[in-house]
């Protein structure tokens, strides 16, 4: 508010109360004992507006924030949020998706759902279901697979990094035999239901699990290989501010009931 403005509600202020609230002089301007009880007054009320917002904020619980991997989301745990909530109705549930281990240092997550290798994890994890994985690829990709030969195929053909990087590719490399060496630059998309719809498109291979199989039954991807990783999973992680909410506590404890 600006000065002018500021001394226009003083004068009004003033004509309305009949009184003077303040002494003006020609150096300075200081309140008349009227404008000192007045300030008196509303120091005390908004004092108990401030008291009284600060039990309002206090009575408000911020929402259960449930971080989880974009692909977990949309395949697994999207469709079954309804049961959680239906059991807990008091509990506000807010899911926040995570592609990245960057992602997981938002300290909003209450907790999170995120795909990785526990074993190669420098945090604690909690390993909640196996993920298979293994490559796949659009069948028009798949038949160049098979007329290049799966060890030049993966060579030649872009490999589309995931959550891990390429980290899974180089596990899967190696339990197949085959050197790591990929010659072409690959299209790089940290969400994994963006990704396969990059691989559907003949834009690469990719490494996905069992929650690919809609799309393989329909005939839109192909499994390229019958080796699978198994030391991927799905993992609980917990949250870098400290202790686990109560809400927390339920939400794990129905996820770790889940039939996966």
């Amino acid at each position: 508010m600006s000065k002018g403005a500021v001394s226009y509600q003083i004068a009004k202020l003033e004509d309305e109360l009949g009184v003077r609230l303040f002494e003006r002089r020609h150096t300075h301007i200081r309140l008349t004992a009227e404008g000192t009880r007045l300030k008196d007054a509303a120091a005390r009320h908004l004092s108990h507006i401030e008291t009284v917002m600060d039990e309002i904020r206090s009575t408000v619980e911020e929402p259960l924030c449930v971080g989880a991997h974009s692909w977990f989301i949309a395949r697994w745990l999207g469709p079954r949020l309804s049961d959680f909530t239906r059991a807990n109705p008091d509990i506000s549930l807010k899911v926040e998706p995570i592609n990245t281990r960057a992602d997981l240092q938002n300290r909003a997550l209450d907790l999170s759902i995120f795909w990785c290798d526990p074993s190669a994890e420098d945090m604690d994890v909690e390993v909640l279901f196996k993920s298979n994985t293994r490559p796949l690829a659009s069948p028009e990709t798949a038949a160049r697979v098979e007329a290049l030969g799966l060890e030049n195929a993966v060579r030649e053909i872009p490999l589309l990094p995931d959550a891990s990087g390429m980290a899974a590719w180089r596990d899967w490399h190696d339990i197949a035999g085959l050197t790591f060496a990929p010659r072409k630059n690959a299209l790089s998309l940290p969400d994994a239901n963006s990704r396969l719809q990059a691989v559907i498109a003949g834009n690469g291979l990719g490494m996905q699990d069992a929650f690919a199989e809609p799309e393989i039954e329909s005939g839109h991807l192909v499994w390229i290989s019958d080796l699978a990783l198994t030391n991927f999973a799905y993992c609980i992680s917990l949250p870098t501010k400290g202790n686990i909410s109560a809400a927390a506590e339920l939400f794990r404890d129905w996820i770790r009931a889940q039939d996966f």
